[in-house]
Parts: structure tokens; C-alpha cells; sequence
């Protein structure tokens, strides 16, 4: 098949394909009233890899003769476009306390900065145009080589430590869960890691069409896209966010607006089931609480159970249990002020992880479980105090 062939209806078919879905499938989330916050930025991600794909095709097609050259500015350009925003997801699902307006602006302007190093020698000296073909890579006296070369080491370079450190952060994120949690059934991320491994799939498929725009490894990669932007959309449409650590200190509030409607008589009965298993039992003081266990004692499956706390207490049943131990613990505290330390609370607070138990503390009160008591301490003995001062003069 020659470079020209290559747009007869089966090569156009095959370059529309990826694009009309990647739009389609940002238009799906897009419009989904329900859609997660990470979702929004799926989305974006796909509205990248579109636009970035109608740009490819539109210079490939109309801007130039020779439909074989590699290292192409807009490639860089539209590129580098789509691993910020992939960045921007993953942060967005597993640390979206740190996507701020200043880290989103932060790698926009970086961007922006690489797409004008990239863009300006095309239009300034027509002596750094895109390569005719690989056969020129080894042409290290020719400035335009140079420069090709170094932008794409560059490129190579941010999205390797692109995948590095979202794999990073997927690995702290599981083993968060899996510490901060008393157990783990109903969470699986193995979807997280499956996209990861989609994008770097695309990425690598990227790298070789900046050195190989022959019509064969086109159509490879058109029809390779069209597959990974339906399977990441399934994916990130059915599972839009993963659990989180709440860090607001107030994992049991119960917001007016979630609470259950009067005329709802069943799901008031499993409220109030709910709450009186929690209080007289307290199921939380077991490590290996799950789940299943607490949808057994109140008699639902665990499916409808979930579904439940998280509608009515605004919050995953992780985080119920965890606002339980740690409420239990102050109790205790205000009970025992004078017998209690740090290691004897985590014993019997129901945390499998004492690092956990620790920070969960210290998110809630501002103090680690010792300062906490000291602080009681002090204020009891300020209270007696107050009262031997009143006794006296009274005397």
C-alpha cells in the first residue's frame, strides 16, 4: 500500500473512526448528570486524543505532499496535549486534593512553552520542516535533525516520568487502601491498572509514529486507537472514581439533604437497624469487620447496603467504620484520662494498622492520640482547680 493510497474510503474510514469516537465518547460522559468529578476530566482526555487526531489529519491530509514525514511539529504538540490531560485524570481520581488551579496552570503554561519551542523554527527558517523519512535520522550535521531529536527526547522523557509517577501514585493509592481499610472486598482497581496500561499502550504506539508514517503502521494505529478509546470509555463511564480517604474530620455528619424521606418506611427501619447494630454491638471494634457481616445483622445483602450509606450517611461504608473507631476512641479517652496511651487505644480501636489508626486520629482532632490526652489532662486538672478556688472562698 503507497503513502497515497492510503486515503481511499477505507484509510479515511479508518482515520475518522478514532476521532468521531473519541468525541462520542466524551459527549457521553459529558452529558451524564452523574458523572464524577474524575470522569469530567476522562472526558478532556478524550476531547485531547480527538482533536489531537483531527489535527494529525488534516496536516497529513491537506497541509503537506509528502505524506511519509516524521517528527511533525503538531504531532509533538498534540501529543505532549494528551499526556498533560491524562495526567490531569489520574490525578484528578487518586489525588484530586492536588490538582489546585496552580498545578493545572503549572503544566498548562509548561505545555504551552514546549508547543512554541516546537512550533516557532517551522515558521521561522523552512530549513527545520519535518524529516522526509527515517532515512535522515542519522544526519546529526543537519540542525533540523538535531533539533527533531532533542524535542523528541524531550516528549520521550515527560512521559516517561508521566507513567512512572502515576504508577507511584497507584501503588500508594492501593496500599492506602488496603491500610486504611479493614478489608478490601468490593474495592477492585485492577480497572485503574488496566487503562494505565491502555494509555501506555497508546503512548508507545505515539513514540513510532513520529519515526514510521508509513500507510501500513497508520492504519495499525487507527484501528489499535479505535479499540483502546472504547474500552477506556467502558471502563471509565462504569467506574468513574475509587475510594478516598475523607480528611474533613467529620466522617459521620449526616447532610439534611441525604436524609431519608418520611414516607421511605423501609429505608428508615434499616437507618435506624443500622444505627442501634452500630451503637449496642459495635461490629466496628472487630479488625476484620466486612461488609457482608453488618448487611447479614441487619438483614439486606451487602449490594443494597452499600448503596444505602452512601446515599444516606453521604459517605462509603470504609469511612463510616473508620468515624466509628475513631468516635469510640475519644470516649474512651474521656473516660479513662489518667490510664489510657497511645498503643492501648490502638488496640482497641479495631484498626488493623496502627500508622493508619494514628493519622486518622490526628485528622480528626488535630493531635496525636498522647497530645490528645495530655490536653484533657490539663483541662481536668484546670476544672478542679477552678472548683478548690470556689470552695475556698466560699470558706
Amino acid at each position: 500500500m503507497d503513502a497515497t493510497s492510503y486515503y481511499g474510503d477505507l484509510g479515511i474510514f479508518l482515520y475518522f473512526a478514532p476521532i468521531v469516537s473519541s468525541f462520542t465518547a466524551a459527549f457521553a460522559l459529558l452529558i451524564n448528570r452523574q458523572r464524577t468529578y474524575p470522569q469530567g476530566w476522562l472526558a478532556a482526555v478524550f476531547i485531547t486524543i480527538g482533536a489531537g487526531m483531527t489535527c494529525s489529519f488534516v496536516f497529513d491530509r491537506y497541509l503537506t505532499a509528502n505524506h511519509t514525514e516524521i517528527f511533525r511539529s503538531i504531532n509533538f504538540i498534540t501529543s505532549a496535549a494528551v499526556a498533560v490531560s491524562v495526567l490531569f485524570y489520574y490525578v484528578s481520581l487518586m489525588r484530586p486534593r492536588l490538582l489546585t488551579r496552580k498545578f493545572i496552570l503549572s503544566f498548562c503554561g509548561g505545555w504551552l512553552l514546549f508547543a512554541l519551542i516546537t512550533a516557532l523554527p517551522d515558521v521561522l527558517s523552512p530549513r527545520f520542516h519535518p524529516l522526509p523519512g527515517i532515512y535522515r535520522l542519522t544526519d546529526f550535521s543537519s540542525p533540523a535533525v538535531v533539533s527533531r531529536l532533542l524535542i523528541n527526547a524531550c516528549l520521550i522523557a515527560f512521559e516517561v516520568w508521566l507513567g512512572v509517577f502515576i504508577i507511584r501514585m497507584y501503588r500508594k493509592h492501593c496500599k492506602l487502601i488496603r491500610e486504611i481499610y479493614s478489608f478490601t472486598e468490593g474495592i477492585n482497581l485492577s480497572w485503574v491498572s488496566i487503562t494505565m496500561a491502555l494509555f501506555i499502550l497508546l503512548g508507545l504506539l505515539d513514540i513510532l509514529w513520529m519515526i514510521n508514517s508509513t500507510a501500513g503502521y497508520k492504519m495499525l494505529f487507527n484501528v489499535v486507537s479505535f479499540g483502546v478509546i472504547w474500552v477506556l470509555f467502558w471502563y471509565g463511564f462504569r467506574q468513574g472514581e475509587i475510594p478516598l480517604p475523607r480528611t474533613d474530620g467529620d466522617c459521620l455528619a449526616v447532610p439534611g439533604n441525604g436524609a431519608a424521606s418520611p414516607g421511605d418506611e423501609k429505608a428508615m427501619e434499616l437507618k435506624a437497624d443500622l444505627l442501634r447494630y452500630f451503637q449496642t454491638k459495635k461490629p466496628f471494634l472487630n479488625p476484620e469487620l466486612s461488609l457482608k457481616d453488618v448487611a447479614l445483622a441487619v438483614g439486606v445483602s451487602h449490594y443494597v447496603l452499600s448503596r444505602f450509606i452512601n446515599k444516606e450517611f453521604q459517605v462509603n461504608f470504609y469511612t463510616l467504620v473508620s468515624g466509628y473507631r475513631i468516635e469510640y476512641v475519644l470516649h474512651l479517652i474521656e473516660l479513662n484520662k489518667n490510664t489510657l496511651n497511645g498503643d492501648t487505644l490502638f488496640a482497641a480501636s479495631g484498626f488493623k494498622s496502627r500508622t493508619v489508626f494514628f493519622q486518622q486520629f490526628k485528622e480528626k482532632t488535630g493531635l496525636t492520640p498522647q497530645e490528645y490526652i495530655e490536653k484533657q489532662q490539663k483541662a481536668e486538672e484546670q476544672k478542679k482547680r477552678k472548683k478548690r478556688m470556689q470552695k475556698q472562698q466560699e470558706w
